[in-house]
């Protein structure tokens, strides 16, 4: 289903393909909020609330006075749908719930998370698929600097009592974006990762653009937990907004995915150049 998931993201990048980024409509079509049908224009604070292909919703935020409550991400090739459930302890999530709408359940994943310095610093994952029971540990690291380094993750998979595999996502941020991502994977050997088993997926992120990335209306620590389940989106924890994405497979060539956007008079997206995909935004 993940699998899915990706190739139906993909699909609706290649709809967004445009030779220019960098357009800015005073009267976008998305533009009112979205709520109760009011054709307001937002003109001070939002929140993302929607991003749709056509009649779909690909992604949908619930939240009340600001706070994430729900998301759910959908299938435009199909009615799967991966809801998260956020829980908070006074202004930080503790806890996300993903679950997925197929019978048995893939996705079925509890993330309990922590901070240090009041910075996310690792979080947990427990998921029964059935009778199957799997347990990841999650540790981030961050530079000198602050800047999001890594993401390691040991797994403990098929009701192990010790860690079977590990996962590397390691970041190259410029300028507040993410320019790379480098996602490694291997088996462990004992309680080292065995570097012979190594797959290494890259994706590449350009192009970017000098206006607001809608996703930073959200909590980072939500994406950053969901990038973990989807790499290929770790750029919602840009400050901008991405121009251009390229896998770079460990066999095969790259694959390139150009994006262009509209813009309201703020400086948010509204659109694709296309139409096709759009943000919605609800006021804060």
């Amino acid at each position: 289903m993940i699998r899915k998931f990706l190739f139906s993201s993909l699909a609706v990048l290649a709809l967004s393909f445009t030779i220019s980024c960098d357009n800015t409509t005073e009267d976008p079509p998305n533009q009112n909020n979205g709520n109760s049908g009011g054709g307001t224009t937002i003109t001070g604070p939002r929140i993302l609330s929607k991003i749709t292909s056509g009649n779909i919703a690909m992604e949908e935020y619930i939240t009340n006075a600001g706070i994430l409550s729900q998301a759910y991400i959908r299938d435009v090739g199909s009615t799967n749908t991966i809801t998260a459930t956020v829980t908070y302890s006074a202004d930080k999530i503790t806890k996300i719930k993903y679950q997925d709408n197929v019978n048995p359940h893939v996705i079925d994943n509890v993330y309990n998370l922590s901070y240090t310095a009041g910075k996310l610093s690792g979080f947990t994952m427990d998921q029964t698929i059935m009778t199957i029971t799997n347990h990841s540990d999650f540790t981030v690291y961050y530079d000198a600097n602050g800047q999001l380094y890594r993401i390691v993750e040991k797994k403990k998979m098929g009701n192990s009592a010790d860690y079977t595999h590990y996962v590397e996502s390691k970041f190259t941020f410029s300028a507040g974006n993410v320019a790379r991502l480098d996602y490694t994977t291997m088996l462990m050997d004992g309680a080292n990762p065995d570097p012979s088993t190594s797959i290494l997926m890259s994706y590449a992120y350009d192009n970017y653009d000098s206006k607001i990335n809608p996703y930073n209306t959200l909590p980072k620590e939500y994406f950053m937990v969901t990038g973990t389940l989807f790499p290929i989106n770790s750029n919602s924890i840009s400050f901008n907004n991405v121009g251009k994405i390229t896998l770079q497979n460990p066999s095969g060539p790259p694959i390139s995915v150009p994006k262009g956007y509209l813009y309201d008079s703020q400086n948010y997206p509204v659109s694709d150049q296309g139409q096709v995909v759009k943000y919605i935004y609800k006021a804060l």
